[in-house]
């Protein structure tokens, strides 16, 4: 055999062989072994430990509802005039009674004061004619005057009578449409929206303030059918202000007795006491009282949350593990755990 011909055969060889020892020695044949033990986990420091049990608690349902005021107006005009000035804004407070715009009214003036100059004058026309007539009666009774002058003063007089009461209408209509140029707030309230500025146009009808009274507003709600149907007038609720983060007391004013189709729920409207803090529009949670249910509450304290998990802390054979909870409502210092926890089990806080 030659030296190529060895060379061949000893290649392949060699090759497993050093594959042999690798893995060997990746096996660790090399080295000394640990005899089989348990190895101990380190243990968690505890705090705190909380026995789960079952709690019976009132079931609260919530309604999607929203602030509104009971009196609200819109403010027009109810000429067309020119808007002169505007003496509030948006969230100031107003009394009934009281000037919000001026319109420009110089020509409603002028109106007036002929109206004014013209009856005076009808008057004294008039007031000849009724002295004209009382003389004319006298020489008539004295055989003084025909009856032609009589009927002549007497129509006359008649007439300007007519005459002068036309002129006091109209002196009054333009005394009324001169008092429309200056727009007086119809209720007592708060400002809400201010939709005109100085020197536009005031066309009647058209919207220039918007005003409600805050001690009007009240809760009204979306309630399911199911639930609408148990509620009764009188009755005492409570309301949420998400936004608020408040809690107020309510009480059910009126029940609308038709249901929307679509939505298959019934319109709820319930009063509240007046507080500075709330606004029409604000969304609010009407809390509906349902029956009683046991359920599983947990200190708050003992629940960790990272982003959108929970998970507490459970004592089992002397060792914490982690376990993951769903949860629902709070109650007070607790809450409530949906799923992840039985009754029975301890629960404990780390310390850190």
């Amino acid at each position: 055999m030659n030296s190529v011909t060895l060379r061949k055969v000893i290649a392949p060889i060699g090759a497993v062989f050093i594959l042999v020892i690798s893995i060997a020695w990746m096996a660790g044949l090399f080295t000394d072994k640990v005899a089989p033990h348990e190895v101990e986990k380190p243990k968690q420091p505890m705090g705190a430990t909380w026995q789960v049990e079952l709690s019976s608690v009132a079931k609260m349902e919530s309604a999607p509802a929203s602030l509104k005021a009971r009196e609200t107006t819109l403010i027009s005009s109810r000429i067309l005039a020119r808007i002169e000035k505007i003496n509030v804004r948006a969230g100031d407070q107003v009394t009934q009674g009281m000037p919000l715009i001026v319109l420009e009214n110089s020509g409603l003036k002028s109106q007036v004061a002929q109206a004014k100059s013209k009856l005076a004058s009808l008057q004294g026309t008039m007031e000849e004619a009724k002295n004209a007539l009382q003389r004319t009666q006298n020489l008539k009774q004295q055989g003084l005057a025909a009856t032609a002058e009589l009927e002549q003063a007497q129509a006359m007089f008649t007439r300007l009578s007519g005459e002068v009461q036309t002129a006091t209408q109209a002196q009054k209509e333009a005394e009324v449409t001169l008092g429309y140029s200056t727009i007086l707030a119809p209720i007592a309230g708060r400002i809400v929206e201010r939709k005109a500025e100085p020197g536009n146009m005031a066309t009647p009808g058209q919207p220039l303030l918007a005003l409600y009274n805050p001690m009007s507003l009240l809760i009204e709600a979306d309630v399911r059918e199911a639930l609408a149907t148990q509620l009764s007038l009188g009755q005492q609720l409570s309301v949420y202000i998400d936004s608020l983060d408040m809690q107020i007391p309510a009480t059910i004013s009126e029940l609308v007795p038709a249901a929307d189709p679509n939505a298959h729920s019934f319109v709820v409207k319930a009063d509240i006491q007046f507080n500075e803090k709330l606004r029409p529009g604000m969304f609010a949670r009407l809390q509906i009282p349902l029956d009683q249910e046991s359920v599983i509450l947990v200190p708050l304290e003992m629940v960790e949350s990272f982003g959108q998990l929970d998970r507490v802390w459970v004592l089992n054979d002397h060792q914490l593990s982690r376990r993951f909870v769903r949860l629902g409502e709070l109650h007070g210092d607790k809450i409530e755990v949906i799923s992840g926890l039985k009754a029975g089990e301890i629960i404990s806080r780390v310390v850190k």
